[in-house]
């Protein structure tokens, strides 16, 4: 999925700089209906290689459960001592997940830039990722 993107380099400078905006250790932004990574901006070091691809799992069989009870969740946010997450959708083919280890953000805060950056990234991908047919089998 990654190779399929192009101007991967520009889009995810633009996730390093909403990460830093909203103070977040990572941003991913994953293809909605896969849940398969398109782009991601992480300013600290992780060792699990595989840490996508579980979380990418995770989320699926949240939704698969939801489906099963008839829900459709929007968002959720998760968080303990150590970290704070949110998960939801993005763009209109994408979803996000922006990480967060600074126990003075806030979850309402981390919505808010999320909403804010919302038609800035929709209208980046519409620019950068309309070209050729790599873009419209990665549903960009």
């Amino acid at each position: 999925m990654y190779s399929l993107i192009p101007n991967v380099d520009q889009l995810e400078r633009q996730l390093e700089r909403f990460a830093k905006t909203c103070a977040a250790d990572e941003v991913v932004l994953f293809e909605r209906v896969t849940f398969l990574v398109i782009a991601q901006c992480s300013r600290k070091q992780h060792h699990d290689v595989h840490r996508f691809e579980k979380i990418s799992n995770i989320i699926k069989q949240f939704k698969l459960s939801c489906g099963r009870s008839q829900s459709q969740p929007l968002s959720m946010h998760i968080s303990n001592s150590t970290f704070s997450a949110f998960v939801g959708s993005f763009t209109s083919n994408t979803a996000i997940m922006v990480v967060s280890t600074d126990p003075d953000v806030r979850v309402a805060s981390t919505e808010m830039n999320v909403k804010l950056a919302r038609p800035v990234f929709e209208k980046f991908i519409k620019t950068h990722a309309g070209a050729g047919p790599a873009a419209g089998e990665a549903g960009l």
